[in-house]
């Protein structure tokens, strides 16, 4: 009997010690990353127990945040490059492609937005045409999903009721989507009615800049 509660309470040592470590070590990586540390942020990335308790994706998808928060862009650029090469599993490299999209739709980079929808497509096609609506909006700065964006921002919010905190981000971003393509054509009276609703909505967030700074254009 004593054996077995032994060997039982050996098992749980051998499962709660790694979680215990990785929960510290990935609240620690957060903590320096927030407050800008990063000294200590690599150093903890490169750390033994950050080694033991963290898969090398997940490492180096860290590692990727550092550069993005301190623009260190020809590190990012090398980053994606290396991790792209990486031998990683189908939901990994799903996720990694998604990242490098927003990343390089973000800075403009048409070409490389491009090319990762091209990745996403070759694993999840659903996924890729989610994609694909935000390039033409904001890359080719198109207007051929305006009744789309539309039924997606009636599915989340009937327009009139309270709308739950938690669904605020999206719709404020499906607005965005919506009102810079009545911007394109010029499309004043509708392009203002979205944009003043995803001022309320995207309050504090980069978005906010850009609307202000197309409504100030075309006034």
């Amino acid at each position: 009997m004593g054996y077995i509660i032994a060997t039982v309470l050996v098992a749980l040592c051998l499962i709660a010690v790694p979680y215990y470590l990785r929960k510290r070590t990935w609240a620690n990586l957060n903590q320096e990353i927030m407050e800008e540390d990063f000294d200590t942020f690599y150093y903890t990335l490169d750390s033994f127990k950050c080694k033991m308790s963290m898969s090398a994706f997940e490492r180096e998808n860290m590692r990727l945040s550092g550069y993005i928060a301190q623009n260190r862009k020809d590190d990012v650029e090398q980053q994606f490059n290396m991790m792209l090469n990486m031998r990683i599993k189908k939901p990994q490299k799903l996720a990694l492609y998604q990242r490098a999209f927003y990343y390089y739709i973000g800075i403009g980079r048409a070409k490389k937005t491009r090319d990762m929808i091209d990745l996403v497509q070759s694993i999840d096609p659903n996924a890729a045409q989610d994609l694909e609506i935000q390039y033409s909006i904001l890359i080719k700065k198109e207007s051929k999903y305006i009744q789309e964006i539309q039924d997606r921002i009636d599915r989340l919010w009937d327009g009139k009721s309270q709308m739950e905190p938690s669904k605020e981000m999206a719709v404020g971003t499906l607005e965005y989507l919506l009102g810079l393509q009545y911007s394109y054509k010029d499309d004043m009276e509708n392009m203002n009615r979205v944009f003043d609703r995803a001022l309320k909505h995207c309050a504090g967030t980069p978005y906010e800049e850009s609307i202000l700074k197309i409504k100030k254009q075309k006034a």
